[in-house]
Protein backbone atom coordinates (compact mmCIF):
# COMPACT_ATOMS: atom_id res chain seq x y z
CA UNK A 1 0.00 0.00 0.00
CA UNK A 2 1.05 3.58 -0.59
CA UNK A 3 1.73 5.57 2.54
CA UNK A 4 -1.46 7.64 2.15
CA UNK A 5 -3.44 4.40 2.35
CA UNK A 6 -1.35 3.03 5.21
CA UNK A 7 -2.29 6.06 7.32
CA UNK A 8 -5.92 4.92 7.14
CA UNK A 9 -5.17 1.33 8.08
CA UNK A 10 -2.59 1.44 10.89
CA UNK A 11 -3.87 -0.72 13.74
CA UNK A 12 -6.85 -2.08 11.81
CA UNK A 13 -8.07 -5.46 13.01
CA UNK A 14 -8.68 -7.52 9.88
CA UNK A 15 -9.61 -10.77 11.67
CA UNK A 16 -13.29 -9.87 12.03
CA UNK A 17 -15.75 -7.13 12.99
CA UNK A 18 -14.15 -4.32 14.96
CA UNK A 19 -13.71 -0.56 15.28
CA UNK A 20 -11.97 1.46 12.58
CA UNK A 21 -9.67 3.02 15.20
CA UNK A 22 -7.99 0.81 17.83
CA UNK A 23 -9.75 1.46 21.15
CA UNK A 24 -8.24 3.07 24.22
CA UNK A 25 -6.88 0.32 26.48
CA UNK A 26 -6.01 1.51 29.99
CA UNK A 27 -4.12 -0.89 32.20
CA UNK A 28 -1.27 -1.20 34.64
CA UNK A 29 -1.42 -4.86 35.69
CA UNK A 30 -1.63 -7.50 32.97
CA UNK A 31 -2.97 -10.84 34.19
CA UNK A 32 -1.65 -14.25 33.16
CA UNK A 33 -3.21 -17.72 33.43
CA UNK A 34 -0.12 -19.39 34.82
CA UNK A 35 3.42 -18.81 36.04
CA UNK A 36 4.67 -20.39 32.83
CA UNK A 37 2.67 -17.92 30.74
CA UNK A 38 3.96 -15.02 32.85
CA UNK A 39 7.57 -16.13 32.35
CA UNK A 40 6.98 -16.62 28.63
CA UNK A 41 5.63 -13.06 28.35
CA UNK A 42 8.70 -11.65 30.11
CA UNK A 43 10.93 -13.63 27.76
CA UNK A 44 9.16 -12.58 24.57
CA UNK A 45 8.96 -8.89 25.45
CA UNK A 46 12.76 -8.59 25.36
CA UNK A 47 12.72 -9.08 21.58
CA UNK A 48 9.19 -7.93 20.76
CA UNK A 49 8.11 -4.46 21.88
CA UNK A 50 4.46 -5.19 21.07
CA UNK A 51 4.08 -7.89 23.75
CA UNK A 52 1.51 -6.84 26.35
CA UNK A 53 3.28 -7.36 29.66
CA UNK A 54 2.90 -4.37 32.00
CA UNK A 55 1.43 -0.88 31.71
CA UNK A 56 4.83 0.77 31.98
CA UNK A 57 5.73 -0.81 28.66
CA UNK A 58 2.52 0.41 27.05
CA UNK A 59 -0.83 -1.11 26.28
CA UNK A 60 -2.05 -2.22 22.87
CA UNK A 61 -3.11 1.36 22.09
CA UNK A 62 0.45 2.63 22.45
CA UNK A 63 1.86 -0.40 20.66
CA UNK A 64 -0.24 0.35 17.58
CA UNK A 65 0.97 3.96 17.53
CA UNK A 66 4.62 2.91 17.93
CA UNK A 67 4.25 0.48 15.04
CA UNK A 68 2.66 3.18 12.88
CA UNK A 69 5.54 5.61 13.49
CA UNK A 70 8.09 2.83 13.00
CA UNK A 71 6.66 2.16 9.55
CA UNK A 72 6.38 5.87 8.75
CA UNK A 73 10.02 6.50 9.68
CA UNK A 74 11.38 3.35 8.04
CA UNK A 75 12.84 2.27 11.39
CA UNK A 76 13.48 -1.06 13.06
CA UNK A 77 11.90 0.10 16.33
CA UNK A 78 10.06 3.14 17.73
CA UNK A 79 9.65 4.12 21.38
CA UNK A 80 7.06 6.50 22.82
CA UNK A 81 7.67 9.28 25.36
CA UNK A 82 5.31 11.67 27.17
CA UNK A 83 6.71 14.79 25.43
CA UNK A 84 8.98 15.70 22.54
CA UNK A 85 11.68 16.99 24.87
CA UNK A 86 11.53 13.72 26.83
CA UNK A 87 12.12 11.81 23.59
CA UNK A 88 15.06 14.04 22.66
CA UNK A 89 16.56 13.77 26.15
CA UNK A 90 16.10 10.02 26.17
CA UNK A 91 17.61 9.50 22.75
CA UNK A 92 20.70 11.56 23.58
CA UNK A 93 21.12 9.98 27.02
CA UNK A 94 21.03 6.51 25.49
CA UNK A 95 24.28 7.23 23.65
CA UNK A 96 26.14 9.84 25.72
CA UNK A 97 27.11 9.27 29.36
CA UNK A 98 29.73 10.37 31.85
CA UNK A 99 33.14 10.71 30.20
CA UNK A 100 31.71 10.74 26.66
CA UNK A 101 31.89 13.56 24.14
CA UNK A 102 28.76 14.84 22.40
CA UNK A 103 28.57 17.07 19.33
CA UNK A 104 25.49 19.25 18.76
CA UNK A 105 24.62 21.36 15.75
CA UNK A 106 24.60 24.99 16.88
CA UNK A 107 21.13 25.68 15.46
CA UNK A 108 19.39 22.92 17.43
CA UNK A 109 16.04 23.38 19.23
CA UNK A 110 16.75 25.58 22.30
CA UNK A 111 15.14 23.10 24.71
CA UNK A 112 17.50 20.38 23.46
CA UNK A 113 20.46 22.66 24.09
CA UNK A 114 19.11 23.51 27.54
CA UNK A 115 18.80 19.84 28.52
CA UNK A 116 22.32 19.05 27.37
CA UNK A 117 23.80 22.03 29.21
CA UNK A 118 21.82 21.72 32.45
CA UNK A 119 21.81 17.93 32.79
CA UNK A 120 24.37 16.16 30.62
CA UNK A 121 27.28 18.54 31.14
CA UNK A 122 26.93 18.50 34.92
CA UNK A 123 26.85 14.69 34.79
CA UNK A 124 30.19 14.46 33.04
CA UNK A 125 29.36 14.64 29.33
CA UNK A 126 31.69 16.87 27.30
CA UNK A 127 29.82 18.98 24.75
CA UNK A 128 30.91 20.91 21.69
CA UNK A 129 28.78 22.75 19.15
CA UNK A 130 29.33 22.53 15.40
CA UNK A 131 28.22 24.92 12.63
CA UNK A 132 25.04 24.00 10.77
CA UNK A 133 26.90 23.59 7.47
CA UNK A 134 29.35 20.98 8.83
CA UNK A 135 29.77 17.94 6.61
CA UNK A 136 33.18 16.73 7.82
CA UNK A 137 33.27 15.97 11.54
CA UNK A 138 37.00 15.26 11.65
CA UNK A 139 38.02 18.62 13.19
CA UNK A 140 35.55 18.11 16.03
CA UNK A 141 36.00 14.44 16.84
CA UNK A 142 37.96 13.23 19.86
CA UNK A 143 38.63 9.74 21.16
CA UNK A 144 35.60 10.18 23.43
CA UNK A 145 33.09 11.30 20.80
CA UNK A 146 30.07 9.00 20.87
CA UNK A 147 27.22 10.87 19.19
CA UNK A 148 26.19 13.93 17.22
CA UNK A 149 22.80 15.64 17.58
CA UNK A 150 21.47 17.36 14.47
CA UNK A 151 18.34 19.13 13.31
CA UNK A 152 17.42 20.03 9.74
CA UNK A 153 15.95 22.42 8.90
CA UNK A 154 17.31 24.36 11.85
CA UNK A 155 15.04 25.43 14.66
CA UNK A 156 13.68 28.96 14.10
CA UNK A 157 16.06 29.90 11.26
CA UNK A 158 15.63 26.86 8.96
CA UNK A 159 19.19 26.32 7.72
CA UNK A 160 19.33 23.02 5.80
CA UNK A 161 22.09 20.53 6.56
CA UNK A 162 23.64 18.20 4.01
CA UNK A 163 22.64 15.27 6.19
CA UNK A 164 23.87 12.43 3.93
CA UNK A 165 27.35 13.93 3.81
CA UNK A 166 27.50 14.47 7.57
CA UNK A 167 26.23 10.94 8.22
CA UNK A 168 28.93 9.46 6.00
CA UNK A 169 31.55 11.30 8.02
CA UNK A 170 30.03 10.13 11.32
CA UNK A 171 29.54 6.52 10.25
CA UNK A 172 33.17 6.27 9.14
CA UNK A 173 34.19 7.09 12.71
CA UNK A 174 31.57 4.91 14.42
CA UNK A 175 29.62 7.90 15.77
CA UNK A 176 25.86 7.69 16.31
CA UNK A 177 23.81 10.36 14.54
CA UNK A 178 20.58 11.50 16.24
CA UNK A 179 18.23 13.77 14.28
CA UNK A 180 15.35 15.93 15.46
CA UNK A 181 12.82 15.21 12.70
CA UNK A 182 9.89 17.18 14.11
CA UNK A 183 9.84 19.50 11.08
CA UNK A 184 9.47 16.59 8.67
CA UNK A 185 7.48 14.38 11.10
CA UNK A 186 8.17 11.20 9.17
CA UNK A 187 6.23 12.46 6.15
CA UNK A 188 8.32 15.17 4.52
CA UNK A 189 11.77 13.98 5.55
CA UNK A 190 13.37 10.63 6.41
CA UNK A 191 16.65 11.03 8.34
CA UNK A 192 17.10 7.26 8.77
CA UNK A 193 17.11 6.81 5.00
CA UNK A 194 19.69 9.60 4.75
CA UNK A 195 22.08 7.82 7.11
CA UNK A 196 21.03 8.78 10.66
CA UNK A 197 20.78 6.15 13.38
CA UNK A 198 17.98 7.72 15.45
CA UNK A 199 15.14 10.01 14.42
CA UNK A 200 13.09 11.88 17.03
CA UNK A 201 9.69 13.49 16.48
CA UNK A 202 7.71 15.68 18.84
CA UNK A 203 4.33 14.15 18.08
CA UNK A 204 2.82 17.10 19.92
CA UNK A 205 3.19 18.89 16.61
CA UNK A 206 2.17 17.48 13.22
CA UNK A 207 1.63 13.83 14.13
CA UNK A 208 -1.30 14.66 16.40
CA UNK A 209 -2.11 17.89 14.55
CA UNK A 210 -4.86 19.16 16.84
CA UNK A 211 -3.01 21.12 19.55
CA UNK A 212 -4.26 18.83 22.31
CA UNK A 213 -1.65 16.07 22.70
CA UNK A 214 1.77 15.94 24.39
CA UNK A 215 3.87 13.15 22.93
CA UNK A 216 7.32 12.26 21.61
CA UNK A 217 8.75 9.28 19.76
CA UNK A 218 12.29 8.10 19.04
CA UNK A 219 12.86 5.67 16.18
CA UNK A 220 16.07 3.75 15.53
CA UNK A 221 17.62 1.39 13.08
CA UNK A 222 20.16 -1.39 13.43
CA UNK A 223 22.44 -1.47 16.42
CA UNK A 224 21.05 1.84 17.73
CA UNK A 225 17.83 0.07 18.79
CA UNK A 226 19.35 -1.77 21.75
CA UNK A 227 20.73 1.24 23.70
CA UNK A 228 17.52 3.18 23.09
CA UNK A 229 15.36 0.25 24.19
CA UNK A 230 17.45 -0.20 27.34
CA UNK A 231 17.09 3.50 28.22
CA UNK A 232 13.32 3.43 27.72
CA UNK A 233 12.80 0.35 29.87
CA UNK A 234 15.21 1.40 32.62
CA UNK A 235 13.76 4.91 32.94
CA UNK A 236 10.10 3.84 32.65
CA UNK A 237 9.30 6.03 29.67
CA UNK A 238 5.84 5.43 28.23
CA UNK A 239 2.82 7.20 26.77
CA UNK A 240 -0.67 7.24 28.26
CA UNK A 241 -3.19 5.28 26.14
CA UNK A 242 -5.51 8.28 25.74
CA UNK A 243 -2.65 10.31 24.27
CA UNK A 244 -1.66 7.42 22.02
CA UNK A 245 -5.23 7.10 20.75
CA UNK A 246 -5.53 10.83 20.04
CA UNK A 247 -2.18 10.92 18.25
CA UNK A 248 -2.99 7.96 16.03
CA UNK A 249 -6.37 9.48 15.20
CA UNK A 250 -4.64 12.72 14.22
CA UNK A 251 -2.16 10.86 12.03
CA UNK A 252 -4.97 9.70 9.74
CA UNK A 253 -4.97 13.17 8.13
CA UNK A 254 -1.21 13.84 8.35
CA UNK A 255 -0.64 13.81 4.59
CA UNK A 256 -3.64 16.00 3.77
CA UNK A 257 -2.84 18.51 6.51
CA UNK A 258 0.79 18.87 5.47
CA UNK A 259 -0.25 19.48 1.87
CA UNK A 260 -2.32 22.44 3.04
CA UNK A 261 0.38 23.68 5.44
CA UNK A 262 2.92 23.48 2.59
CA UNK A 263 0.77 25.40 0.11
CA UNK A 264 -0.35 28.09 2.55
CA UNK A 265 3.13 28.43 4.02
CA UNK A 266 4.61 29.23 0.61
CA UNK A 267 1.82 31.71 -0.14
CA UNK A 268 2.45 33.54 3.13
CA UNK A 269 6.22 33.42 2.64
CA UNK A 270 5.77 35.11 -0.74
CA UNK A 271 3.44 37.67 0.84
CA UNK A 272 5.97 38.59 3.53
CA UNK A 273 8.81 38.77 0.99
CA UNK A 274 6.95 41.54 -0.87
CA UNK A 275 6.29 43.68 2.20
CA UNK A 276 8.49 46.79 2.57
CA UNK A 277 8.72 46.20 6.35
CA UNK A 278 10.47 42.84 5.80
CA UNK A 279 14.17 42.37 5.17
CA UNK A 280 14.29 38.55 4.98
CA UNK A 281 11.97 35.53 4.94
CA UNK A 282 13.41 32.24 6.19
CA UNK A 283 11.70 29.28 4.51
CA UNK A 284 13.48 26.30 2.84
CA UNK A 285 10.83 26.15 0.11
CA UNK A 286 11.80 29.53 -1.33
CA UNK A 287 14.10 29.30 -4.33
CA UNK A 288 16.33 32.00 -2.85
CA UNK A 289 16.89 30.07 0.37
CA UNK A 290 20.58 28.96 0.60
CA UNK A 291 19.57 25.36 1.40
CA UNK A 292 16.70 25.12 -1.07
CA UNK A 293 18.42 22.75 -3.50
CA UNK A 294 19.52 20.33 -0.76
CA UNK A 295 16.04 20.37 0.75
CA UNK A 296 14.47 19.72 -2.64
CA UNK A 297 16.88 16.81 -3.11
CA UNK A 298 16.29 15.20 0.29
CA UNK A 299 12.70 16.12 1.24
CA UNK A 300 9.26 15.94 -0.33
CA UNK A 301 7.92 19.30 0.81
CA UNK A 302 7.68 21.88 3.57
CA UNK A 303 5.41 22.42 6.54
CA UNK A 304 3.71 25.61 7.77
CA UNK A 305 6.67 27.18 9.56
CA UNK A 306 8.56 30.29 8.51
CA UNK A 307 10.47 33.07 10.21
CA UNK A 308 10.54 36.73 9.23
CA UNK A 309 13.28 39.26 9.85
CA UNK A 310 11.84 42.77 9.92
CA UNK A 311 13.68 45.99 9.23
CA UNK A 312 15.31 47.83 12.14
CA UNK A 313 12.87 49.80 14.25
CA UNK A 314 9.81 47.78 13.24
CA UNK A 315 7.28 47.68 16.11
CA UNK A 316 7.06 43.89 16.20
CA UNK A 317 5.19 43.43 19.47
CA UNK A 318 2.53 45.97 18.53
CA UNK A 319 2.17 44.26 15.15
CA UNK A 320 1.72 40.81 16.71
CA UNK A 321 -0.67 42.07 19.37
CA UNK A 322 -3.05 43.46 16.72
CA UNK A 323 -3.40 40.20 14.83
CA UNK A 324 -6.85 38.67 15.11
CA UNK A 325 -6.55 35.24 13.48
CA UNK A 326 -2.95 34.53 14.41
CA UNK A 327 -2.63 33.74 18.11
CA UNK A 328 0.49 34.16 20.24
CA UNK A 329 1.85 30.73 21.15
CA UNK A 330 5.12 28.84 21.39
CA UNK A 331 4.05 25.54 19.84
CA UNK A 332 3.24 24.71 16.22
CA UNK A 333 2.03 21.84 14.06
CA UNK A 334 -1.64 22.12 14.98
CA UNK A 335 -4.54 23.37 12.89
CA UNK A 336 -4.20 26.93 14.19
CA UNK A 337 -2.01 29.79 12.97
CA UNK A 338 0.48 31.13 15.50
CA UNK A 339 3.04 33.89 15.83
CA UNK A 340 5.74 34.64 18.37
CA UNK A 341 8.79 36.91 18.64
CA UNK A 342 12.13 35.09 18.51
CA UNK A 343 15.77 35.96 19.16
CA UNK A 344 17.68 32.93 17.82
CA UNK A 345 21.12 34.50 18.20
CA UNK A 346 20.74 34.30 21.98
CA UNK A 347 21.11 30.50 21.78
CA UNK A 348 23.90 30.26 19.23
CA UNK A 349 27.67 29.92 19.55
CA UNK A 350 28.62 30.67 15.94
CA UNK A 351 27.24 34.20 15.68
CA UNK A 352 29.58 36.88 14.38
CA UNK A 353 27.46 39.63 15.86
CA UNK A 354 23.93 39.66 17.18
CA UNK A 355 21.42 41.20 14.79
CA UNK A 356 19.27 44.00 16.21
CA UNK A 357 16.55 43.34 13.65
CA UNK A 358 13.27 42.15 15.19
CA UNK A 359 12.26 38.62 14.21
CA UNK A 360 9.11 36.52 14.48
CA UNK A 361 8.26 32.91 13.75
CA UNK A 362 4.89 32.13 12.18
CA UNK A 363 3.06 28.85 11.93
CA UNK A 364 0.66 28.91 9.02
CA UNK A 365 -2.34 26.84 10.01
CA UNK A 366 -5.30 25.43 8.13
CA UNK A 367 -7.36 28.61 7.92
CA UNK A 368 -8.01 30.02 4.46
CA UNK A 369 -4.71 31.68 3.46
CA UNK A 370 -6.45 34.80 2.16
CA UNK A 371 -7.95 35.38 5.62
CA UNK A 372 -4.47 35.13 7.09
CA UNK A 373 -3.10 37.60 4.55
CA UNK A 374 -5.91 40.03 5.30
CA UNK A 375 -5.21 39.70 9.04
CA UNK A 376 -1.54 40.55 8.51
CA UNK A 377 -2.33 43.37 6.10
CA UNK A 378 -4.72 44.96 8.58
CA UNK A 379 -2.09 44.89 11.31
CA UNK A 380 0.54 46.39 8.99
CA UNK A 381 -1.95 49.12 8.04
CA UNK A 382 -2.49 50.18 11.66
CA UNK A 383 1.25 50.67 12.09
CA UNK A 384 1.43 52.69 8.89
CA UNK A 385 -1.20 55.08 10.24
Amino acid sequence: MRRETKLMHYGRNTAGPGPANPPVVRASTILHNSVAAYRDTKRRRESDDSVLSYGRRGTTTAHVLAEAVRDLEGADASFLFPTGVAALAGAISAFAGAGDHLLIVDTVFPATRSFCESQLRRNGVEIDYIPWDTIDLSPWITAKTKAVMVESPASQTFEVMDLPALCRSATAKGITVIADNTYGSGWLYHPLELGCDVSVIAGTKYLSGHADVMMGVASARGEACAPLRALVHASGQTLAPDEAYACLRGMRTLGLRLERHHESGLLLADYFAKRPEVSEVLHPGLTGHPGHEIWRRDASGCNGLLSVRFRPGFALEAFLDRLQIFSIGSSWGGFESLAMPIAPDENRSFVKEESPDPMARFHIGLEHPQDLIEDLTASFAVLED
